[in-house]
């Protein structure tokens, strides 16, 4: 259930921003909510109400970072697989989906 709400985040988001990705992107950002979910069973904040709505701000803010990303590397609506991957080395934390920064 969690990830089904946490996908509908993340597209109504990416609308938001008008921010468009190859299927390259779309399935590594899914692959990030999967782990993000993952972390959170680990930690058992998946039961937590609080976690849960950290977890879906972070995700809004993980979209925003790609979009100026794309701005700034000049692809802008689009996110390119390779400025994916140098945004992701990059990302700042934004628990439970990017741990590094």
């Amino acid at each position: 259930m969690i990830r089904s709400r946490l996908l509908n985040i993340m597209q109504n988001e990416l609308g938001s921003q008008k921010l468009q990705l190859s299927p390259y992107c779309t399935q590594q950002i899914e692959q990030l909510v999967s782990n993000g979910i993952k972390r959170m069973h680990y930690s058992k904040a998946i039961d937590n109400a609080g976690h849960v709505m950290q977890a879906e701000r972070n995700l809004k803010a993980l979209v925003q970072y790609f979009s100026d990303y794309s701005r700034k590397a000049g692809t802008y609506p689009n996110l390119q697989d390779t400025d994916f991957d140098a945004a992701l080395v990059a990302c700042p934390t934004l628990w439970p989906f990017c741990s590094s920064g």
